[in-house]
């Protein structure tokens, strides 16, 4: 009898003491839920600070994209000048800040036009594409956001025929410069395309062979 007594009480003992340890877990385990959930209030000056950094960015951005603007206008409205031999042109660049505004999708509003010099010729047609797939920018267009897909390895204007309002592109590409991701290419013939509008009579602008920038 006094055997089971022990053993009773041995038992009860065990229980108060898993009781006391479960207790103990779940009470550590609230605790963690609780500081993983809680959030701290941010402070309203953090706050303020930050909608002022995003303001002032916003603004930045916006004065950034009215220059750029202005300046296209006033490229549009340009007209050629020869001097000493040698004529004004734009080449159309792809340019980050107005990529952006399009989520850099392949769309005209991406490019903006910058100035260049070359020889007076009777084709200035040719002679300003051609200058366009040789060009290299300089830093400071770089810095200002643009970029290009130019020049290629063996990539050549062969002729550029106006017939009508339509101008034909004929290329040489034998080393498939002008093959890749739909993007790219994309942006490479819209380069063309839009520098190619810029003369008077150009409306439509196409290429040759079909095969050419082909993703």
């Amino acid at each position: 009898m006094m055997v089971k007594s022990k053993i009773n009480s041995a038992l009860l003992l065990v229980i108060i003491v898993l009781s006391i340890f479960l207790l103990i877990c779940i009470t550590y385990v609230q605790k963690r839920r609780a500081a993983r959930d809680r959030q701290e209030p941010v402070p309203q000056e953090v706050l303020s600070t930050i909608e002022k950094e995003k303001m002032y960015s916003s603004a930045k951005l916006q004065r950034r994209i009215d220059a750029l603007e202005k300046e296209v206008e006033r490229l549009k409205h340009e007209k050629i000048v020869v001097k000493e031999g040698r004529v004004k042109v734009l080449h159309y660049l792809p340019n980050k800040i107005m990529a952006e505004k399009v989520d850099y999708e392949v769309d005209p509003r991406a490019l903006l036009p910058v100035e260049r010099e070359i020889p007076f010729s009777d084709n200035l047609i040719f002679d300003t594409i051609k200058s366009l797939i040789q060009d290299q920018i300089s830093e400071k267009e770089i810095r200002a956001g643009f970029w290009t897909g130019f020049p290629g390895d063996s990539f050549r204007l062969l002729r550029a025929d106006l017939q009508g309002n339509t101008l034909t592109l004929h290329f040489d590409d034998p080393k498939y410069f002008t093959s890749g991701g739909s993007n790219r290419v994309g942006y490479l013939w819209l380069q063309i395309r839009m520098t190619a509008l810029q003369f008077p009579g150009v409306k439509q602008v196409k290429y040759n062979p079909e095969t050419l920038f082909q993703p």
